[in-house]
């Protein structure tokens, strides 16, 4: 036998023998994970470029941000909303009348199910006994049966029983196919997926606008915060009330061992995180109103630009109101009197100069006046506008005192030192 012909018969390339192992991860699962992680290393290497307290800041953003939007993706594509986990005596196949000790393991996602069969020990009836099988209902119904015009679940229950698969995983997949005389957990499970992976992706959107909302408006990043919590805390209701709710599935092997659904981790991280998201929401809300500084700070954003209200206040003074009624008659003379017949003397001023350049300060308002939301909003000025500048005008001679150069001062020097200590007072 020569190097190149070991493992080869009749001349042919060589053959392997077909090694089946289960795989238990998802790739779309996988995939996002894959993202996420990428987007985390990204943003983590730009954070020794950032000084100060803005650095922890800006850490504690990104970590809060990223895992929101990864729970509602991954939650989204996830198989564990439902689990159930037995260890029981079962027949293996069909045709062979043999028993296996196994471990099953049924998870239930928003798209199907996936069911899990590990022999206890994996080596039995010389062979190894591991399956993993998914089985997926999204999204149609279809007519019943498992013909060309079936649903998807259904179309794949037939293919998996063409293919052999073991007795467990195709008694439990059989409970999703029925539909019919109030027997109809797949329909159930069915239409509970598909409204709470709507809900889901509701909630990705008003995650995005509410981290673009943060570096704009801090008020409305948190209301979009709020809702994106709302969503995802809709989704589970659906989920809850849609499955099943007063007939919960349960898949018996023995009179011990039965398969029985509970809510799984998917369900429980995509509820908290909701809540969270909604009282996170409701903080920066808050801390908005009352300490606009402080928040603004932490989100690196200018105090002013979060809103700036603009008065408008009616001039009631005495030359406004005769500026008006002349602007009045103006326009009710015709054209060519004013153009022609019109005296070439300037029209009289009805206001001084210093009514002219006066500064008018608005009016504070009232308690009563404010808005519910400018009630409980603090002065975003840190300190109060400095007052205006006052100039008092003395005499004459006081004035020019003050202009005195250096030659008169050194003239003054010799003949009348006390004058010349009042002037540098009045200079200085």
């Amino acid at each position: 036998m020569g190097l190149f012909s070991a493992f080869r018969e009749n001349g042919a390339p060589t053959f392997y023998a077909p090694n089946k192992t289960p795989f238990v991860a998802d790739l779309v699962e996988s995939g996002l994970i894959f993202c996420i992680v990428i987007l985390a290393f990204s943003f983590f290497v730009i954070l020794p470029g950032i000084k100060g307290k803005e650095k922890l800041f800006t850490f504690i953003r990104i970590v809060v941000s990223l895992y929101i939007g990864s729970v509602i993706l991954l939650t989204n594509f996830a198989q564990t909303w439902e689990v159930a986990h037995t260890e029981t005596t079962t027949k293996y196949k069909a045709g062979t009348g043999r028993e296996i000790n196994a471990s099953i393991t049924v998870d239930i996602g928003l798209r199907g199910i996936n069911i899990t069969l590990k022999g206890v020990p994996e080596k039995q009836l010389n062979e190894t006994i591991n399956y993993n099988e998914h089985f997926s209902w999204q999204w149609r119904q279809g007519r019943l049966g498992f013909g060309p015009f079936a649903g998807r679940f259904s179309q794949e229950y037939r293919a998996a029983q063409f293919r052999g698969l073991p007795l467990p995983i195709l008694w439990i997949a059989e409970y999703f196919t029925f539909d019919g005389e109030g027997i109809r957990w797949g329909r159930h499970y069915r239409q509970a997926g598909w409204y709470s992976h709507i809900a889901l992706w509701l909630a990705f959107p008003l995650w995005i606008l509410s981290n673009i909302l943060f570096f704009v408006l801090l008020r409305y990043g948190a209301y979009f915060l709020v809702m994106t919590g709302m969503s995802m805390v809709t989704s589970n209701i659906l989920w809850s009330s849609i499955r099943n709710f007063n007939d919960p599935l349960i898949i018996p092997f023995t009179d011990e061992h039965k398969l029985e659904f509970v809510f799984g981790p998917s369900y429980y991280v995509c509820l908290i995180t909701g809540i969270i998201c909604i009282i996170l929401g409701i903080i920066v809300a808050v801390l908005d109103l009352r300490f606009p500084a402080a928040i603004a700070t932490f989100f690196n954003v200018d105090v002013l630009q979060d809103s700036e209200d603009i008065q408008v206040e009616d001039d009631d003074t005495p030359a406004a109101e005769e500026t008006k009624e002349g602007s009045d008659d103006d326009e009710e003379e015709p054209v060519e009197t004013r153009n022609n017949g019109a005296s070439s003397e300037p029209r009289p001023v009805t206001a001084t100069d210093e009514e002219i350049y006066e500064i008018q300060m608005p009016k504070q308002k009232m308690r009563s006046e404010r808005t519910f939301t400018q009630r409980f909003q603090k002065n975003r000025r840190n300190r109060p506008p400095p007052p205006l500048p006052t100039q008092t005008v003395e005499d004459d001679d006081d004035d020019q005192e003050s202009y005195i150069n250096a030659s008169e001062i050194k003239k003054m020097k010799k003949k009348n030192p006390v004058r010349l200590e009042s002037v540098k007072m009045k200079v200085v």
